[in-house]
């Protein structure tokens, strides 16, 4: 009796164990990694997915393409998202990591709504990239190629994020989540912007997401006033500073630790920002042919040229923030909340107006530590 009840046990287990009531098959799904969302003639969505197709040892021999771009239309967007299944299989969107608006999109509408169904659905991960196109979003998510030679646009902006080290006109990148409690606590921020130029993908600066025009942007930034806005903000990883001796030959230098610091002031009711960058580096590039980096005379009159030429590239873009775009995307605000609460609470509501009013001054430093292996 008891060898019967345990083999019944083992044929229930058995039948309870052999299959999923909701079981896909994975050949034949569409994983989204990539969405570019336009606005059309007539103010409806236009949403481009780049979705990755799972190869099979079939798919791989027959010349299946790695990956495919699907176009959609509709009044708001998840009617959009849901006439996909009318022509192509259903989106999925578990493995979405790159979410790309268009310029004119942006311009026109609030990002804070446009993301309400994102941040809404439970499938899409909240720490997905944001992006802004210059241009329409769905010309960033190129389409494959017949020998699939060029890489997929939607991985491509991924791995880009990673290259700050290397290049200090890479923003910071800017997660979905993220933008969306910018906007629920009244920020202005910046999102990294692409482009497509001569049909490659490409970072290209930033754009400007004003709070005060309900969270439309206001303008873009260009990749050098990034690099700009990132060494001012202590950020910056790695890139180089070109500039022009006194004879007008080129000189760069290379970027390898800096360290800023911002303190606000507030003297007779009206508030300064102290700025102070220190840099050190390799001078990694110059053309005069006269040159001997083993004089420590000649080198401390290059620091001097750098150093004016930081300067003045941080000023340009903190001017151009403050008097033609009038709003803090950067957080200037943070510093002021933490050292003059009482203050912060007077001006909190008019921040935008109260930081183009301030005043900046700068003290930059810049350290060649190294100059390679020619001196002279």
């Amino acid at each position: 009796m008891t060898l019967f009840i345990k083999w019944a046990a083992a044929l229930f287990i058995l039948m309870t164990l052999s299959g999923c009531w909701d079981a896909k098959e994975v050949e034949k799904l569409s994983f989204a990694r990539g969405l570019a969302i336009d606005e059309t003639s007539d103010r409806r969505y236009k949403l481009t997915y780049q979705n990755l197709l799972p190869q099979s040892e079939n798919s791989q021999a027959s010349g299946r393409p790695v990956f495919v771009n699907v176009t959609t239309r509709g009044d708001t967007i998840l009617e959009a998202v849901s006439e996909v299944s009318l022509k192509d299989p259903p989106v999925y969107s578990d493995h979405l990591k790159v979410l790309i608006f268009s310029d004119k999109l942006l311009a026109d509408q609030n990002i804070l709504q446009m993301m309400n169904h994102f941040i809404r659905d439970d499938e899409l991960r909240r720490s997905s990239y944001l992006f802004a196109a210059r241009g329409k979003a769905s010309d960033i998510l190129t389409e494959p190629t017949p020998n699939q030679q060029q890489p997929m646009a939607a991985e491509k902006l991924i791995d880009l994020t990673n290259n700050g080290g290397y290049n200090g006109k890479i923003l910071k990148p800017l997660r979905i989540g993220r933008a969306s409690i910018y906007c629920h606590n009244k920020l202005s921020f910046l999102i990294q912007a692409v482009s497509n130029q001569k049909g490659k993908t490409v970072y290209d600066g930033a754009a400007i997401i004003k709070n005060a025009k309900q969270n439309r942007l206001a303008g873009f930034l260009s990749s050098y006033e990034i690099q700009s806005l990132n060494w001012l903000m202590g950020t910056i990883r790695g890139g180089v500073l070109p500039a022009l001796d006194k004879g007008g030959h080129p000189i760069t230098f290379e970027i390898k630790k800096s360290t800023s610091s911002i303190t606000p002031r507030l003297k007779n009711g009206k508030l300064s920002f102290h700025v102070a960058v220190k840099t050190k580096g390799l001078l990694s590039e110059d053309q005069y042919a006269g040159e001997d980096s083993f004089d420590q005379h000649y080198l401390n009159g290059l620091e001097k040229i750098f150093e004016k030429k930081l300067k003045s590239d941080v000023k340009e873009v903190i001017d151009k923030l403050q008097n033609q775009y009038e709003t803090d995307p950067v957080f200037f605000s943070d510093r002021v909340r933490i050292q003059y609460p009482d203050y912060w609470k007077k001006v909190k509501h008019h921040w935008d107006e109260t930081f183009s009013e301030a005043a900046f001054d700068y003290d930059v430093s810049i350290q060649i530590t190294n100059f390679g292996t020619m001196g002279r």
